[in-house]
Parts: C-alpha cells; structure tokens; sequence
C-alpha cells in the first residue's frame, strides 16, 4: 500500500528543509541503477569476464623448446654438434579436465554475481526504507512543530493580556524549543538517511526516498533452493567435482616429440628424433592431492547444507514477522491514526477557544504524536521485513 497523501505533503514541507538538492527515485529506479553502476558489481562482472578468458588458455600443446649442443667432443676425434633441436611437450590426457574445470570456475563467478547483485538489491531497499521512514518521522515533527507554534503564540497573546500564569506561559515556550530541537535532530538524521541511500547510487548526487508499498508481490515463491546462495552452493559442489578429475588426470602421461639437425665432424645432413612418455614419479604425493580434493568436496558439501537450512529458517521467521508488522500496521492505518489526526485538530480548536487547558492540550498532543511516530516505526519494520523476506 503507498501512502499518497503523506507523500504530497512531504514535497510541500521539503522546501523547509536545509539539506542539498536532493533527487528524488523510487524503489525500483534505485535498485537497477545500484545494480548498473554500483563498483563492487562491475568488479565482479569483470572476475566473471577473466573466469571466461581463462577457458580459452587451455591447450595440449605444452612448452616448446629449442637448443643446440654438442656430444663427444675431444681429442680431435669427429664431435657430434646438434645445430637445432626441437621439442614439444604434449598433453593429450588432462586438457579435457582443465577445460572442464576453467569452465566451472566460470559458472562460480557467474552465481556469486547473481548473489552480490541479489545482497546489493537487498542493502538498497534497506536504506531506502530508512530514508522513506526518516521522511516520515520529520514529517511528523514538522506538523507537530507546526501546533506548538500556535500554541506559543496563543499563550503568549493570554499571557501578555494576564489571562493565563507565567508558568503556563513559560511551558509553552519551552515546549516549542523541545520540539524545534527534536525536529532539527530529525533534519540531520534526514540528511544521513540520503547519504545513506546515495552511496549505492552515485558518488556526487543525494538521492531520496518518494514513497513505498508494503504488499508483497504474487509472484513471491517459498523455494529456498532457488536462491542465489544455494545455486552459488551447487556451482561450488560441481567446481569441486571438476576439481577432483582435475587432480586425478595430472596424474596421467605426457607425451612429448623431439626432432634435430646434427653435423657430424665437419660432415652435414644429420638428423634426430625422439617420442616419449613422462610420468609422475611421487605418486604418494599426487594420490594426497586427489585426496585432498575429495576431502573439499565433502566440506562444500556440508556447508551447503548449513546454507539451506539458514535460508529456510530465516524465510520462516520473516514470514512470521511480516503478518504480524502487517496487523499491526493495519490497525494504526485504519482506527490509530485517524484517531491521533482528529486528537491533535480538536486540541489545537479546543485550546485556542479556551476550552481545555494547557497541560491537557500537551497531554493530548504528547498522545497522538506517539501514536503517528508508533505507526512510523511499525511501518518502517514491515517495510524492512518485506525486503529481507524478497532476499530470502
């Protein structure tokens, strides 16, 4: 549900405020440009781009090398002089896995972007909440301020005239300055609450809060398991699969091809070859690894475990929070809050006419004021238990 009203007089009270210019952007607005310019995303977007241009380094054709030597030299017999020797390392056997695992480092990457633009969505809502409710908290101190004025300037005409005492006089004054103070604590922490928002969206643009709907959207689903953390949890799982078959294929020969020209004393028109084969020799060394691998695996495992349940049991106690956030809301909306507005119309009519005094006038003011600031912050956890519930 959007609030209209409240929305249209804040515009009107703004131009009290002495705050920078301030833009204003709705929720939505907020969110996508937060997930298109926010730094920490684009760092992220770029670890994904590198994740992908590694797959394209994979190759089976390993080092080449190329030398030149001699054998048998001495005691002026024919030496045998290697003028160019080539050899190339190949590896046939393991390329597929480290392919295999390059690409699911990608497919990591690609989900943890999914979930900082999912925490990033999250942390922007928050804070946008606390704008709109800072918004609203002044709003109430602006209306508040607004009735004390006149009831300093009612009490100061009865007290000039010696229809009321000093000390009734002198609480009105005093209770004007309490609530001017309390409404330029209120500017200040407006201020912070923009600075706030902003840091998400711009770096020299203030940003504030228009207005925001507490309803949860239809299309809101119960399923932990399509979170981002939990694909970020299966990508992982298969990153340490593609791991493990990493581990064993290094463990598999290599084969290399070597070809030369050689001249023989001072005779040319030689030449060399070699195939072979190289294997690893410390293969305790080499099954440990795949051990390890294995062993990671299962640890991945279990946190993916902890995970899932986290997310379920945080959906749960959010739900549970929002009905009741959304009762009580409902209640301020539809009998407190018409109440308070007439209390503080009818104390203000009342007391200039005369008809009540000055600490029932307060009494009364004091009443509805925590009513309205009640529903603000009742309002602002609904709010706040909204976006975390769309988190999770």
């Amino acid at each position: 549900m959007k609030h209209p009203r409240i929305y249209i007089f804040i515009l009107l009270a703004s131009a009290t405020l002495p705050l920078s210019a301030q833009q204003p952007i709705n929720l939505e607005s907020a969110v996508k440009k937060a997930l298109a310019d926010y730094p920490t995303l684009k760092a992220q977007r770029l670890n994904e781009t590198r994740a992908e241009w590694m797959q394209k380094t994979v190759s089976p054709l390993g080092d080449f090398e190329l030398s030149g030597g001699g054998e048998e030299m001495g005691q002026d017999n024919d030496a045998v002089y290697t003028l160019a020797r080539a050899r190339q390392n190949i590896d046939l056997f393991s390329t597929a896995a480290r392919r295999d695992l390059y690409r699911q480092q990608t497919h990591v990457s690609q989900a943890e972007t999914k979930v900082t633009e999912r925490q990033l969505a999250r942390q922007v809502s928050l804070d946008y909440v606390a704008d709109y409710t800072s918004r609203l908290r002044w709003a109430n101190l602006l209306s508040l301020d607004s009735l004390y004025a006149d009831f300093e300037q009612v009490a100061r005409q009865r007290y000039e005239v010696q229809a009321i005492s000093l000390l009734e006089y002198q609480t009105a004054v005093s209770r004007r300055q309490q609530i001017k103070l309390a409404l330029d604590e209120a500017v200040k922490d407006l201020e912070t609450a923009h600075r706030n928002l902003s840091r998400w969206l711009s770096a020299d643009t203030l940003y504030m809060a228009t207005d925001a709907d507490v309803m949860l959207p239809s299309t809101l689903t119960a399923d932990s398991l399509s979170h981002p953390l939990m694909l970020l949890a299966r990508e992982r799982s298969l990153l340490a699969e593609a791991d493990i078959r990493d581990t064993k294929a290094q463990l598999r020969p290599r084969l290399f091809v070597e070809g030369g020209v050689q001249k023989i004393g001072s005779s040319y028109g030689y030449y060399a070859w070699q195939v072979g084969l190289s294997f690893p020799l410390a293969f305790s060394a080499s099954r440990a690894k795949v051990k390890a691998s294995e062993t990671e695996s299962r640890r991945i495992a279990a946190e993916n475990e902890a995970v899932l349940r986290t997310l379920t049991t945080e959906r749960q106690k959010l739900t549970a929070l929002y009905a009741k956030y959304k009762q009580s809301t409902d209640y301020y909306e539809q009998t407190a809050l018409p109440l308070a507005r007439q209390q503080q119309r009818m104390a203000a009519l009342s007391y200039r006419s005369g008809s009540i005094g000055y600490l029932d006038f307060i009494q009364t003011l004091t009443d509805a004021m925590t009513t309205r600031q009640g529903y603000v912050e009742t309002l602002g956890r609904l709010l706040e238990t909204k976006y975390q519930l769309l988190y999770y």
